[in-house]
């Protein structure tokens, strides 16, 4: 276990090496350094060219875009930006897409623009960047005319910001007398409700995947966990079909290949290739990993504590040991997957009366299909577009229908009939029965080794 910890603090390290390169108004560029360029030799570069500065924070990994154009020519982009031009510790958060061309103007002059993303300054006020083709958060700083301040502009790319504010959300679930349906391997059935509806008044700011995390997005992320030509034999026939369909899908796809913004959505990971996608994406943006992972002789999935738990290891390699311990790391400034509580926050996007996106009970499937997706004709395993419905009221999508989504339990499973299992799905899938999926709607994952989908958050402080 001690090369997992080993890799992670290697490829943090060369996350985070970084080279500067500095150019003109033109796109010249006049100089490099290896390490952060400090403010005294901003000011000189500032008052040898009279004009605005463009500093491109370069990595080891250049930030892939489907094809760098040059912005200098372009004539048309994809969002413009008007934003004033006040300076101060606070930062910015600017939500756009991968791939986007967007234009940059703030209400005076700017010294210096400094960012890694492709980009070309159109004059000493504006400029123009191209988003790169992953989801996740990148960067602008700009500097005022004199350098001694500077303003941080956060891109958040296929991400939804959220500065919830003493913002009233409703938790938990009630059906009335009828209680809440439970979906299990053998049957289906209602139970009491075991996590009644609350109202809590929450203050927090939030990163959340708009959309649940797309095939191409996990392909290209986790490229090289995927085998070539896969030689385990699961006992699941299922299982060893999605084994397949991930390495096919690697032979048929380009490394740093264009990935969509409405690519299909992922729906056969496990909870623990899930993990490990979080810690990867914090990586790739140099963030401190949430999840540590060591040996365990424990033979069976459950909560240790708060932030411990034995989860089945599953992914595509084979394992002496069938089980893992996770440790959740608190000072992680970096993805995870959401708590429960979490995940029924962001479903209802501050709705406090309706049980589902479409009101509390509906016998029109034209009506359900506006917010969710639905196709008992699907293959298992098969997915459709995320974001082509509509998004609730915090601009999410697809959190109902489409696939069901890895959720962990914080530190307790209020389910007494889950056995102590760390996580559950939520949401239904494609092939869920429609007329029984709400917010409520809850599938068991015993041994956390079921396959699904999953989307990403941070928490911001």
């Amino acid at each position: 276990m001690k090369k997992i910890f080993l890799l992670v603090s290697l490829l943090f390290a060369i996350a985070n090496a970084y080279q500067y390169n500095i150019y003109d108004i033109n796109g010249k560029k006049i100089g490099t350094y290896k390490e952060k360029i400090n403010k005294a030799q901003l000011k000189n570069f500032v008052k040898q060219y009279h004009s605005s500065i463009l500093v491109k924070k370069g990595t080891s990994q250049e930030f892939k875009t489907l094809e760098n154009k040059n912005l200098a020519q372009v004539k048309q982009v994809d969002k413009n930006f008007e934003l004033n031009s006040f300076f101060s510790d606070n930062e910015d958060w600017i939500e756009v897409e991968k791939n986007e061309i967007i234009k940059i103007c703030l209400d005076n002059l700017i010294s210096v623009w400094e960012t890694p993303l492709n980009s070309s300054i159109i004059n000493d006020s504006c400029i123009t960047i191209q988003m790169p083709m992953f989801v996740g958060v990148e960067s602008l700083n700009v500097y005022s005319p004199n350098v001694d301040s500077s303003r941080k502009i956060n891109f958040a790319i296929s991400l939804k910001y959220l500065d919830l504010k003493n913002e009233e959300v409703l938790l938990g679930y009630n059906t009335g007398n009828k209680g809440i349906r439970v979906t299990t391997k053998k049957r289906s059935y209602i139970a009491k409700e075991p996590d009644p509806e609350r109202t809590l008044s929450i203050t927090a700011k939030y990163l959340v995947d708009k959309y649940p995390i797309t095939n191409c997005e996990i392909l290209q992320l986790m490229w090289d966990s995927i085998p070539n030509n896969p030689t385990i034999k699961d006992s699941s026939y299922y299982n060893n079909e999605v084994i397949k369909k991930w390495s096919n899908r690697k032979k048929t796809n380009l490394h740093n290949g264009f990935c969509p913004v409405h690519d299909t959505a992922a729906n056969t990971f496990s909870l623990y290739q899930a993990m490990r996608y979080a810690n990867a994406r914090s990586i790739r943006e140099g963030l401190k990993p949430y999840y540590t992972f060591s040996d365990t002789q424990t033979d069976s999935v459950q909560i240790i504590s708060k932030g411990q738990y034995i989860i089945s290891y599953y992914d595509h390699s084979k394992h002496n040991n069938g089980f893992i311990q996770v440790s959740v790391d608190s000072s992680s400034d970096g993805y995870r997957l959401p708590y429960y509580d979490e995940w029924m926050m962001f479903a209802r996007g501050g709705d406090l009366t309706k049980h589902a996106p479409w009101g509390n009970f509906s016998d029109s499937f034209e009506e359900v299909s506006k917010h969710a997706k639905f196709d008992n004709k699907k293959n298992y395993g098969e997915s459709e577009l995320v974001g082509q419905l509509q998004p609730n009221r915090y601009g999410l999508y697809d959190f109902l229908g489409l696939v069901e989504e890895h959720v962990l339990f914080e530190q307790t499973n209020p389910f007494n009939y889950y056995n102590g299992s760390p996580s559950c799905f939520k949401g239904g899938s494609i092939h869920s029965n429609w007329k029984k999926v709400n917010y409520g709607y809850t599938s068991a994952n015993y041994y956390s080794a079921n396959l699904g989908g999953f989307r990403l958050i941070r928490k911001l402080k």
